[in-house]
């Protein structure tokens, strides 16, 4: 019998991939694609399997070695604002964000300023 809160492992593989892969390595579709396959074939190779999301996400963080992003930043929930912010930074590239003191930053200093989407706020120099 399935307990409140647990869902299928391919259920929970959908949700992470979506939530949490294409948030962080939207600039790397080639990465995306390899790191789904390989979370499909466990979820293949599981099928029973059900866990709550944060026993997934344990699962994920402590004891896989599918996600090559900073482990600071690999644990980070990047929410749609965020998401919204990292797509608009200039030169963005997953692979050189971590997170200090709850802050997203480069290894090497802080984000560069994100580039506005809304044509009518660049042209008033809003952004």
């Amino acid at each position: 019998m399935q307990q409140k809160g647990e869902y299928p492992i391919k259920q929970l593989v959908n949700w992470y991939i979506g939530n949490y892969c294409m948030r962080k390595c939207f600039d790397k579709t080639e990465r995306i694609g390899d790191h789904a396959a390989k979370l499909d074939e466990f979820a293949r190779k599981n099928p029973g399997l059900k866990l709550t999301h944060r026993d997934f996400l344990d699962l994920f963080n402590n004891e896989m070695t599918v996600c090559t992003l900073s482990d600071s930043f690999k644990r980070k929930m990047v929410g749609w604002k965020l998401f919204t912010i990292l797509q608009d930074t200039p030169g963005y590239n997953g692979d050189e964000v971590v997170v200090e003191n709850g802050v997203v930053k480069t290894k090497t200093g802080f984000l560069e300023k994100p580039v506005s989407r809304c044509e009518i706020c660049r042209r008033c120099g809003l952004h």
